[in-house]
């Protein structure tokens, strides 16, 4: 139940951030996010996880000091910066010398063919998610150093989202027509398969 919630306020989270930056209340966000790491914490907790559910109080108890007005800008910028930029590493860290590309990670999982051909486009396909990524931090990054709030938030909570949709359906379609006849089911199917996937199994 912890975790469903947990889910559904992390999915909520931009349309909460830009409601929040819109109404020019950034208190909002802080409080949304602390909500978030709390409800995290508690289901670490309940699941013995302690390392994790500690590591979570830190992290509340940091957003907590930065809530004063000296610190407080840092917190609308860090959070989707630094999600973007743990992305990137993911990403490019599966493809360092020893590792299996994240995208073959999760297609072992969903049962996909790892024939060699599969292998070297998702080894490629991992490789353009992280330079897209990085691209999209680096981007984030000057905006919001060079440009306005409400440029920089409309980039990270809407067009940022555009972009990423984007990405998904546009591979998925070169996908079906590079492998054709070889790939099942439609886009629907196969993003509740993804979604399915726990973050956990893809270190095994």
């Amino acid at each position: 139940m912890l975790r469903k919630l947990s889910i559904t306020l992390i999915i909520a989270y931009p349309l909460a951030a830009y409601i929040a930056l819109w109404l020019e209340q950034p208190l909002i966000i802080i409080g949304y996010l602390m909500s978030i790491f709390f409800l995290l914490a508690i289901e670490k907790f309940l699941n013995k996880h302690w390392s994790a559910g500690i590591i979570l109080i830190i992290v509340i108890g940091v957003i907590t000091y930065l809530i004063q007005p000296a610190y407080r800008q840092y917190l609308l910028f860090l959070p989707p910066i630094l999600v973007l930029l743990s992305l990137f590493i993911l990403f490019a860290q599966s493809l360092l010398a020893g590792q299996t590309p994240l995208i073959t990670r999760y297609a072992s999982i969903l049962g996909d063919s790892l024939d060699e051909r599969y292998l070297r486009y998702n080894r490629n396909l991992t490789s353009i998610w992280s330079v897209f990524f990085l691209l999209m931090t680096i981007t984030s990054i000057l905006l919001a150093i060079f440009t306005s709030l409400e440029v920089w938030s409309f980039f990270t909570y809407v067009l940022s989202y555009l972009l990423l949709g984007s990405f998904f359906i546009i591979e998925f379609m070169f996908r079906k027509h590079y492998f054709a006849g070889e790939i099942e089911g439609g886009f629907f199917q196969f993003i509740r398969k993804i979604i399915k996937i726990k973050p956990h199994n893809l270190t095994k």
